[in-house]
């Protein structure tokens, strides 16, 4: 029997996380709690050495997982990016797209007539794409803005979470019951209490039009056990109707805002309602806009979703922090956020015609920065506590395992399935200040001499930094250093050449020479000019003239972390299953893996063009047969010279071959 073709992998599903702790989310498979991602690993490729690109933080690793590029090539440096010739205080959150100076693997394949879904992937907005789909990407959640908004702040379409309480909870609105009057249509009851619930349109996009809703609390003989929502005095027309510990179901209303009216959905939880209703908590979720976030525009009303909800995570786990909700209620809001994930993808990969599918889901990240230092038993208060933070996380990842599964479940026997993080995380530990390490060395000087570090106030800026004896700068400050150089920094007060030279030796050895007084360890674990940071694929104007590197025993979850870096329960390193046409089954690939060589492995396998400025390789050791492609070259090869003599055999024996 002859040889048969296999030809290319038609699609390929790439599904994203955030910051999960790889070997956590592999140990939780292969024991059987992640049923989806077991699947997936034992039917395909577990890269046990995928490191991401250094800093380990969130635009930059995503925009390498989705061009193959590095990021001196792609020119997105980090969370925030600062430009040459800008105030050395000035930054830009990482996520317009006209940042990106490297191809898209989407634009690659658009340009041979292949479509591409692209689901809440972070840093890809405005598109890019114009025959495809695309549903956020503006920020890190649909519904939530970080491109033309302030460093540090987070903006959402409508309205993020809001607490409606008898007793002052932190941001929340204290609301007094008093005797209920002027009702229509009530039911009987032995009491009667009410409120105005004066809706605050926190970190709002845009200005909303103010909307107070009718509180009725219901005593019916056995004390205060019932609620009723209304937009007005009227109980006939309530739209929700509650008992503790009652959820509403999703609720659509249009708010008028200054660009006119948006439809939104949102839910409310009765949270506590003592029997004397002393104590009253009502939840209200994210009021998140049902348009506005998808390309083509119109894409957003197609997206249905009974139970889940399009909603920013700030919405789950600032609540949580605040002490609003208890950690049941918060498990149901994550689960509402998956939901909705899942519904989207799943309409999308049924409905559209695609080879392509990008998505993101930021829960680890969140979590890992909210609950981290809790849940490692290196820092968590006592044992009990970190065994019921674990069970939190363990929480989280089955429900980011559900909707795996539920996304999943649309590939077929030639669809190639990728799991991948930007990078991984670990516990809070302790802490140091870059600018004090600088300001005592004499190269950063603040305006107020008592000022040794920017705690307690604004970072950058004239109130404190004093430009004219400064010399160097962290910007951005997860691993950067800039100098205040003369014809490139607005203050420049370094000349060109020697000095600069001997300010960046100055600055390195100041960063080595520091020495925590409270540990007595050293904490830089690198530092390097610009130039030599190319080993690490940093270069161009976006970087700094000092890159430095923190160790894994000092300061947050990610970020200034070498790709390597391990402490505690956590590690630095990528997330990477892969599993389709070609790909070993239950094979745990041991070589190094980088987050650019997923695109050339992707066009290698799909028979896609290579995007421009991709700089990875292709993953060999996760095929079955690494020169599959090269004998089907050779076999076609062969053939056609076959076909080539015999077409020229009949020809010269049918004398229809022409002469010339």
């Amino acid at each position: 029997m002859g040889k048969t073709l296999r030809g290319p992998v038609e699609r390929c599903i790439v599904i994203g996380l955030d910051a999960p702790i790889a070997h956590r989310v592999y140990s939780y498979a292969k024991d059987g709690k992640l049923p989806a991602i077991k699947r997936l690993i034992e039917g395909g490729v577990y890269a046990e050495n995928c490191l991401v690109p250094f800093p380990t933080i969130t635009p930059p690793n995503w925009t390498t997982i989705v061009t193959g590029a590095r990021i001196g090539t792609h020119g997105i440096p980090s969370f925030n990016i600062h430009f040459s010739g800008d105030p050395l205080d000035k930054l830009y959150q990482a996520f317009d797209t006209a940042y990106c100076k490297a191809e898209y693997i989407w634009n690659t394949a658009e340009k041979v007539g292949k479509k591409s879904i692209i689901l809440n992937y972070p840093s890809t907005w405005p598109p890019t794409i114009k025959d495809g789909w695309q549903i956020g990407g503006a920020g890190l959640n649909v519904n939530e803005w970080r491109i033309d908004v302030p460093i540090g702040k987070i903006k959402v379409s409508l309205a993020d979470a809001q607490l409606f309480s008898t007793e002052p909870y932190p941001l929340a609105t204290q609301i007094h019951l008093g005797e209920a009057s002027g009702w229509r249509n009530t039911p009987e009851a032995e009491s009667l209490l009410e409120a105005e619930l004066p809706l605050v349109y926190r970190n709002a996009m845009f200005r909303v039009e103010d909307v107070s809703w009718s509180l009725l609390v219901i005593d019916e003989g056995e004390g205060y056990e019932r609620i009723i929502l209304s937009k007005k005095k009227d109980a006939s027309e309530a739209f929700a109707e509650l008992s503790a510990g009652e959820w509403t179901g999703n609720i659509t209303d249009e708010f008028e805002t200054e660009r006119g009216p948006v439809k939104a959905v949102f839910r409310c939880k009765l949270i506590e309602l003592s029997r004397d209703a002393e104590r009253f908590r009502l939840f209200v979720t994210p009021i998140c806009a049902l348009s506005g976030w998808s390309y083509p525009e119109s894409l957003a009303e197609e997206i249905k979703s009974k139970e889940g909800l399009p909603m920013p995570l700030s919405g789950a786990f600032a609540p949580l922090r605040l002490g609003w909700i208890d950690i049941e209620t918060f498990k149901e809001l994550i689960e509402f956020h998956n939901v909705w994930l899942a519904d989207a993808a799943a309409y999308l990969l049924k409905n559209k015609d695609w080879s392509l599918f990008f998505m993101h889901n930021h829960i680890p990240d969140s979590m890992y920065h909210y609950f981290a230092t809790w849940m490692d038993p290196a820092t968590a208060k006592s044992r009990e506590d970190a065994e019921l933070w674990q069970g939190v996380e363990l929480s989280m990842y089955q429900s980011i395992d559900r909707m795996i599964g539920r996304i999943i479940s649309a590939a077929d026997e030639k669809t190639m399935i990728i799991i991948v993080s930007d990078h991984g995380a670990k516990a809070s530990t302790k802490k140091f200040s870059i600018f004090r390490i600088l300001a005592e060395a004499g190269l950063l000087v603040f305006k107020d001499p008592d000022v040794k570090d920017i705690s307690g106030g604004k970072m950058g800026g004239v109130p404190q930094i004093d430009w004219s004896r400064t010399k160097a700068f962290p910007c951005p400050p997860v691993c950067y250093i800039r100098v205040n150089l003369k014809g490139r920094d607005p203050h420049g007060i370094v000349e060109p050449g020697k000095e600069y030279e001997e300010v960046r030796d100055e600055i390195i050895n100041a960063l080595y020479d520091y020495t925590d007084p409270e540990t007595g360890k050293k904490p830089i674990a690198l530092a390097l000019r610009r130039e030599d940071a190319r080993i690490l694929g940093l270069y161009g104007d976006h970087v700094g003239d000092v890159i430095f590197a923190v160790r894994g025993d000092f300061m947050g979850q990610h970020g200034p972390h070498l790709p390597t870096d391990e402490w505690g329960l956590g590690s630095q390193k990528g997330l990477l299953i892969m599993k389709g046409p070609g790909i070993k089954k239950n094979h745990v690939l041991k070589r190094t893996v980088e987050l650019m060589d997923i695109v050339p492995t992707i066009c290698h396998l799909m028979e896609l063009p290579i995007p421009k400025d991709a700089e990875g390789g292709i993953l060999y050791q996760a095929l079955e047969d690494p020169d599959a492609k090269l004998k089907e070259l050779k076999w076609l090869r062969k053939n056609y010279e076959l076909l080539k003599s015999v077409y020229e055999s009949e020809s010269h024996l049918s004398h229809t071959r022409p002469a010339y």
